[in-house]
């Protein structure tokens, strides 16, 4: 009789660990079906690091559609981030009269978006739709842009 009971909790204990483990790879499949599906729907992500007088983005060519800029701000002060579709490369944007920030008006530059007041140690995202095309990303802070603060941005088909 001992015996019998000893196979029997044994084989109940057998039953609930293969539940438990089918349990499991229903959830680990349903997150895996989540995640890929969040990814497509998110689209590329740019991460865009901007310090004082620099700014880096990675990677540096993505395809067209959703594209989120991930800005991480390093300091050591305030940022903003402009984000143009131009020709031009983003070392040789016209400038202002007063030759110390890039003329946002100009003919040459298409505005997509922007986000100012992006304060030490923040980060943000800014999520846009982008069409195939070269894009320049910038601080337009007085003197920022003329310091190093741009890198662009190729969006292919």
């Amino acid at each position: 009789m001992i015996r019998n009971e000893k196979a029997h909790v044994g084989g109940a204990r057998s039953r609930r660990l293969l539940l438990g483990l089918a349990a499991m790879l229903v959830v680990v499949a349903g997150l895996a079906g989540c995640a890929s599906n969040g990814s497509a729907a998110r689209g590329a992500r740019v991460v865009v690091v901007e310090h004082d007088f620099g700014l880096v983005a990675s990677p540096l060519s993505v395809r067209a559609g959703t594209v989120t800029l991930h800005i991480e701000n390093h300091g050591p002060s305030t940022h903003e981030l402009n984000v143009d579709e131009t020709s031009v490369g983003s070392g040789a944007l016209p400038l202002r009269a007063n030759g110390l920030q890039a003329n946002e008006d100009s003919a040459l530059l298409q505005s997509v978006d922007s986000i100012s007041g992006i304060r030490v140690g923040a980060t943000q995202d800014l999520t846009l739709q982008l069409t195939p095309g070269h894009y320049v990303l910038y601080c337009n802070l007085e003197g920022h842009y003329l310091g190093g603060m741009h890198v662009g941005l190729d969006v292919t088909s």
